[in-house]
């Protein structure tokens, strides 16, 4: 029983279930409440507050702690409500995987590191994209051939939307200048190698020792099983020839009709 079983064993009546439809809920509320607060410049007011600020933070604004889970994406309506069906569909697969408090202790890990390497960044407004990401690079890890229509038409298998996804967290890791950035990228995603490092050594000793097990059969099998002691001849270089052994001699065919041709002149 891992550190996990064992948090799960003593906590385990606290997990939120189904904690996607809150989590989309709170979106969806959020969302529709900021088109009360939209400033004169066209930014929007609730979401500039709901933002994880770590100098706001440390100055009273705790609420923006509670709020990085809610803050919706932005993206056109149309697309929103493609991704918290996403969401809510990944969530909840994971949730029937991993059951509701692994769930739920996996949002929360990737929701702490993320807001506590931001604290490296004061006065820089923080998302919870990454954030979302991870969950998907879960289900990706999980579920790689579940299918997803792309723009509704085309399918393609999770597996390379989640490289695709593992590409972006590294295109910004690499061009970000400031080591800070870099930090709390790191600690955004660190809840998936908490949860999946193991597996993944696992998986690659695996496919490791498969791969030498398919290795060694194949030299095995190009070996050649019968060498003949005149000419040279194998079983693998002349397979339509047979093979006879005088005790640990072994001789071929063409060379044994030779030997007894040559013994008939002579004799």
């Amino acid at each position: 029983m891992n550190f996990l079983d064992k948090l799960e064993g003593r906590f385990g009546s606290l997990a939120i279930h189904n904690i996607a439809i809150y989590i989309v809920a709170g979106q969806a509320g959020i969302w529709l409440l900021s088109f009360g607060y939209v400033n004169s410049d066209g930014s929007n007011a609730l979401m500039e507050r709901m933002l994880f600020d770590s100098r706001l933070v440390l100055q009273g604004e705790i609420w923006r702690i509670f709020a990085f889970p809610l803050i919706p994406p932005d993206a056109h309506p149309i697309f929103l409500i493609f991704a918290w069906y996403i969401f809510y569909l990944i969530s909840s697969a994971l949730e029937g995987q991993w059951g509701a408090f692994r769930l739920n202790v996996y949002m929360i890990i990737g929701a702490m590191l993320g807001m506590a390497a931001g604290f490296l960044l004061p006065g820089v407004p923080i998302s919870n994209a990454i954030w979302g990401q991870t969950i998907f690079l879960a289900f990706a890890y999980l579920f790689p051939d579940f299918e997803l229509r792309l723009f509704f038409i085309l399918p393609v298998k999770v597996r390379w939307l989640g490289w695709i996804a593992w590409a972006y967290v590294a295109l910004l890791f690499f061009s970000n200048p400031f080591w800070q950035t870099k930090v709390f990228i790191i600690a955004s995603v660190s809840n998936y190698f908490l949860f999946f490092t193991k597996d993944i050594l696992h998986t690659f000793q695996s496919k490791k020792r498969v791969a030498h097990m398919k290795a060694e059969k194949e030299k095995f099998e190009a070996e050649a099983f019968h060498t003949c002691s005149v000419c040279g001849a194998t079983d693998k270089s002349h397979p339509d020839r047979d093979f006879r052994y005088r005790g640990d001699t072994c001789i071929c065919e063409v060379c044994l009709e030779k030997e007894k041709a040559e013994v008939q002149e002579e004799a």
